[in-house]
C-alpha cells in the first residue's frame, strides 16, 4: 500500500491496468485553447503563457498563466477599455525571445450618452517581460483623439496557485487553502499555504497607484488629452516564504538584466543564402536560448512550454548533443548539472538506483507532497548512456581536461550501473517500474501504449528497447575514448570488446528476417515486439547494425508507411495501434526524423538524408514564425497544404529547436579531434536549395574558424575563410 503524503492514511494502490496506470500524466487538451496563439516568455524557473492580446484569459482549463517553479502564480491578467476588450494590432516576441510585445488599440466605446470614443483613437503599447520570479508589464497609452477624453482602463487579476501537474489535468484529492487577500496602497497581495507548508504569495504593485483596487482588480481614471502618453506599470512578484521577493526594478532595468543573459551565451554564428533556412536557424537559437535555465552548475535546456519547464535528463543530452559544435557551454553546464543529481541510493518510489541520471527534477507543491515522483525521479533507461556518449563528445570538441578530470568520478559510478545493470539482464539494458507513481514506459516515447506487440498488447516488463541498446553500444565506445583521454588505457580493450559481443547479440536477437527490419523491443520473455517504428533510426545514429542492415533499414524507414514527405512516423501505418494523432503511435517526432536522418549520413546514405532534412524545413515553413513543434500528426503530406498540428505539443521544445543544428553538423560532416587540433569534414553535401553556408566561430578547443560550404560538382566545396588559433582542417570526399 501506499501511504496518503499528508496524513500517513492508507492509500490503494492505483490499478494496475495498461490505460489507467498510463493516463496518469496524461496531458488534457483544452477546447478552448488549443486553436489559440499564444505568446510565451521564460527566463530561468520562471515562464509565462498568454494569448495574443498580452492577456491571461479569464477561461477555465487552460494554460495560460505565471508559473515560478512549478507554481502558477497568477492565473488571471486581463485589460480593459471602458469595459471592453482592445483590438489587437500587432503582437510577438522580440528577436532575443526577451519581451512580448503587443500593439492595441480600442474599438468604438460609448464613453457616455453623446461622447463617443471613436475606433483606434488610441494606441496602447502592451510590453512583458520575465526577470529572475517576477512578470513585469508597462502600458504606454498614446492619445490620437482630438479631444480630451476622460476614460477608464482596468486590470483585471486573480490567482489559484495550482500546481503545473493540475493544470495538465492530474487530479488531488486535497489542496492547500487560499490566505485572505491583502490590499495596501498600490498593491495587493494574494497567498496561498500549500499542504507542504510552504506559503506562496503573488504581490501586484502598480505604478502609479491606481485610482481604485481591491483583490480582483485596479481601476485607472485616465483623462487624456490630444497627443499624451501615459505610462502604467504593472509587477507581479512571486514568492514563497523561504525565498523572500526580489526588489521591483524599472521596466527598462528589468528588460537589460534579462537580455545580459542572452549576450553572455555566445557561440558559432550560421549563415546562408537562403532567407527561410536562416529564418529557421535564428528562430530556433532564440528559442533554445529560451529555454536555457542557469543553474550553478552552469546553462541547462529546459524540455518545453509549457508542460515540460523543467529539467529532464535525456532531453538535456539530446539537445546539448545537437548543438554542441555552436554551443559548447550547454553541454558543460548540463553535464555539471546531471553529475550532481547522479543517483546514490536505491529507492523505489523515484525508481533511483546508484549511478542512474535522473529523468525529470520539479520543484512544485505535488513534487514535494510525493504525490508525484519527479523529486527527482530517475525512470529513464536512456538518459545514463547518453550522458557518457555527450560526455565524450563534449572531449572530442574541447580537450577540456579540467572538466573530464572533474566529471570522471560522476562518469565511473554511470558507467558502473550501465554495466551491471546489462549483466542482471542478458547484456541488454531494461526497464521496469517500480514506483507506483511512476512511468510505465522508460525510453524516450514513454507514454503507456508505446510499446507493443504486433497484436496491439503492450509488451510486459522487464522491457530491453531496441534504440537503447544502440546507445549502450555507443557509451561504451565512448568510455573506451575517455578511459583513453584520461590515461588509463588498459580499460578500452575491454569496454570495446563488450560492444562488439552486444552488437553481435543484437544482430542475433532483434533482427527480423521476415520483416528485415529490427524489431521495437524485446519483452519480459524474450520476445520481439514484431511492430515497425521509427527506433531503427536511432540504431543508425549510433551505429549498432552492420552497413548491410543498415542499407535494409534506411529504405524502410523512407517506405510511405514511415515516412509522411514531413517526417518519419514514430509507428508505420498499418500497425495495430496505429494512429497519426497519438502521442507516440504514428505522429512525426522533429527530433526523432533528424536522428534517422544523421544515422542514414553516417553510414553514408546522403540521398535520404537530404529528403528527410527536406522535409523537415519544408515542414517548419509551415508553423507560426518557423518554430518547430516538439511534434506533429502523421498524416500523410498533402499538396498544398501543411503538417496537421498536435493540439497540446510543447513549443517551443528544446530538442525541436535543436533539430536544425544538428542538420547543419551532418551536411557538412564535422569530425573533432580537439586532443590532436583537427577538424575533419566527412563528405560534406548540402541540400540542392541551400547554396551556400557559413559557420562564423566555430570553437575546435582553442582554435576558432570560420568556414564556408558551396554547392559544388562532388559534395560541397569548403572553404576556411579565416582562422583564429592552429587548429587543422581536413576535408575528405
Amino acid at each position: 500500500m501506499n501511504g496518503d503524503p499528508r496524513r500517513g492514511e492508507p492509500r490503494p494502490e492505483p490499478p494496475h491496468g495498461d490505460v489507467l496506470v498510463g493516463e496518469q500524466y496524461y496531458i488534457l487538451a483544452s477546447e478552448v485553447a488549443a486553436d489559440l496563439p499564444k505568446l510565451v516568455l521564460k527566463h530561468d524557473e520562471a515562464f509565462l503563457v498568454t494569448n495574443r492580446r498580452g492577456d491571461l484569459p479569464n477561461l477555465p482549463h487552460t494554460e495560460f498563466g505565471f508559473y515560478v517553479d512549478g507554481t502558477r502564480f497568477l492565473r488571471r491578467l486581463e485589460l480593459r477599455l471602458h469595459g471592453h476588450r482592445p483590438l489587437v494590432l500587432n503582437a510577438g516576441v522580440s528577436e532575443d525571445a526577451a519581451q512580448a510585445a503587443v500593439d492595441l488599440t480600442n474599438p468604438d466605446v460609448a464613453l457616455g450618452p453623446q461622447v463617443l470614443l471613436p475606433g483606434r483613437s488610441l494606441r496602447i503599447a502592451r510590453r512583458l517581460t520575465v526577470h529572475g520570479t517576477q512578470l513585469y508589464q508597462q502600458l504606454l497609452v498614446e492619445a490620437f483623439n482630438r479631444e480630451a477624453l476622460d476614460l477608464s482602463l482596468s486590470v483585471h487579476f486573480a490567482a489559484d496557485f495550482v500546481d503545473v501537474f493540475e493544470v495538465r489535468g492530474h487530479p488531488r484529492e486535497h489542496r492547500g487553502r487560499v490566505l485572505p487577500p491583502e490590499v495596501d496602497g498600490a498593491s495587493v497581495r494574494l497567498a496561498y499555504q500549500g499542504l507542504d507548508h510552504v506559503t506562496r504569495t503573488a504581490t501586484l504593485t502598480f505604478s502609479p497607484p491606481p485610482d481604485r483596487l481591491d483583490e480582483t482588480g485596479a481601476e485607472y481614471r485616465l483623462s487624456l488629452a490630444p497627443g499624451t502618453t501615459t505610462e502604467l506599470i504593472t509587477v507581479v512578484n512571486a514568492a514563497t516564504a523561504t525565498t523572500p521577493p526580489p526588489k521591483v526594478l524599472a521596466y527598462g532595468e528589468a528588460l537589460r538584466r534579462r537580455r545580459a543573459v542572452a549576450d553572455r551565451l555566445g557561440g558559432a554564428e550560421v549563415r546562408s543564402n537562403h532567407d527561410l533556412f536562416e529564418v529557421w536557424v535564428q528562430r530556433s537559437r532564440r528559442d533554445l536560448h529560451l529555454l536555457l535555465t542557469e543553474t550553478p552548475d552552469g546553462f541547462v535546456p529546459y524540455a518545453g512550454i509549457p508542460w515540460y519547464v523543467a529539467a529532464f535528463g535525456r532531453d538535456a543530452l539530446i539537445t546539448a548533443l545537437q548543438v554542441l559544435p555552436f554551443e559548447p557551454a550547454i553541454a558543460a553546464g548540463t553535464l555539471r548539472f546531471l553529475a550532481r543529481h547522479v543517483g546514490r541510493a536505491d529507492d523505489a518510489f523515484t525508481d533511483q538506483e546508484p549511478g542512474k541520471i535522473i529523468h525529470e527534477l520539479r520543484r512544485g507543491e505535488m513534487a514535494a507532497c510525493r504525490e508525484i515522483p519527479f523529486v527527482p525521479y530517475y525512470g529513464s533507461v536512456d538518459a545514463t548512456p547518453l550522458f557518457l556518449i555527450l560526455l565524450a563528445e563534449y572531449w572530442k570538441w574541447t580537450a577540456d581536461v579540467a572538466l573530464a578530470h572533474e566529471l570522471w568520478p560522476a562518469a565511473e559510478r554511470v558507467l558502473e550501473w550501465m554495466l551491471r545493470s546489462a549483466d542482471a539482464h542478458g547484456g541488454y539494458l531494461t526497464y521496469a517500474r517500480r514506483s507506483p507513481r511512476g512511468l510505465v514506459n522508460q525510453g524516450w516515447k514513454d507514454s503507456h501504449d508505446a510499446i507493443m506487440h504486433a497484436s496491439g498488447h503492450l509488451a510486459e516488463p522487464p522491457i530491453a528497447l531496441a534504440e537503447v541498446q544502440g546507445y549502450q553500444y555507443a557509451a561504451l565506445l565512448a568510455a573506451a575514448d575517455l578511459v583513453e583521454a584520461l590515461r588509463v588505457p588498459d580499460r578500452a580493450p575491454a569496454l570495446r570488446e563488450r560492444a562488439r559481443r552486444l552488437r553481435d547479440r543484437f544482430e542475433a536477437d532483434f533482427w527480423l528476417p521476415d520483416e528485415a527490419y529490427s524489431a521495437l523491443a524485446l519483452d519480459r520473455a524474450g520476445q520481439p515486439c514484431r511492430v515497425i517504428t521509427s527506433n531503427a533510426g536511432h540504431l543508425l545514429w549510433t551505429r549498432l547494425i552492420s552497413e548491410s542492415r543498415a542499407h535494409i533499414v534506411a529504405r524502410r524507414l523512407m517506405a510511405d508507411d514511415m515516412f509522411t514527405g514531413w517526417g518519419v512516423r514514430t509507428l508505420a501505418r498499418g500497425e495495430r495501434l496505429y494512429n497519426p494523432m497519438s502521442y507516440h503511435n504514428g505522429s512525426v517526432w522533429p527530433h526523432d526524423t533528424a536522428i534517422a536522418a544523421v544515422g542514414m549520413r553516417r553510414y553514408g546514405f546522403a540521398d535520404p538524408f537530404i529528403t528527410l532534412s527536406t522535409g523537415l524545413f519544408e515542414a517548419v515553413l509551415q508553423f507560426e514564425n518557423m518554430r518547430m513543434p516538439e511534434l506533429f500528426c502523421g498524416f500523410p503530406r498533402v499538396d498544398g497544404y501543411g503538417p496537421t498540428q498536435y493540439p497540446v505539443a510543447c513549443s517551443p521544445q528544446a530538442w525541436a529547436a535543436g533539430v536544425v543544428f544538428m542538420l547543419i553538423s551532418a551536411m557538412l560532416g564535422l569530425s573533432p579531434d580537439a586532443a590532436d587540433n583537427q577538424l575533419t569534414l566527412n563528405r560534406p553535401r548540402l541540400p540542392g536549395w541551400l547554396a551556400w553556408i557559413e559557420l562564423r566561430g566555430l570553437q575546435l578547443r582553442t582554435s576558432r574558424m570560420t568556414l564556408r560550404a558551396s554547392q559544388g560538382q562532388d559534395g560541397a566545396a569548403i572553404e576556411m575563410l579565416s582562422r583564429d588559433g592552429d587548429a587543422e582542417l581536413v576535408v575528405r570526399r
